[in-house]
């Protein structure tokens, strides 16, 4: 199980992992998980999809 926290002010996403530290990723850090195979995001991608200045 993931949950990812969504910050649009700062335009991070926090990834919380049950077993791991969570991890803050931001503009074009790659958003790749083995347990979403072939995932293509970066934080970048989603903001400018969801038209956040």
């Amino acid at each position: 199980m993931r949950v990812w926290v969504i910050d649009s002010k700062a335009k991070t996403i926090t990834i919380f992992y049950p077993d791991a530290p969570p991890q803050t990723k931001r503009e074009e850090a790659s958003l790749a998980d083995p347990l979403f195979e072939g995932l293509q995001l970066t934080p970048a991608s989603i903001f400018q999809q969801a038209a956040i200045p």
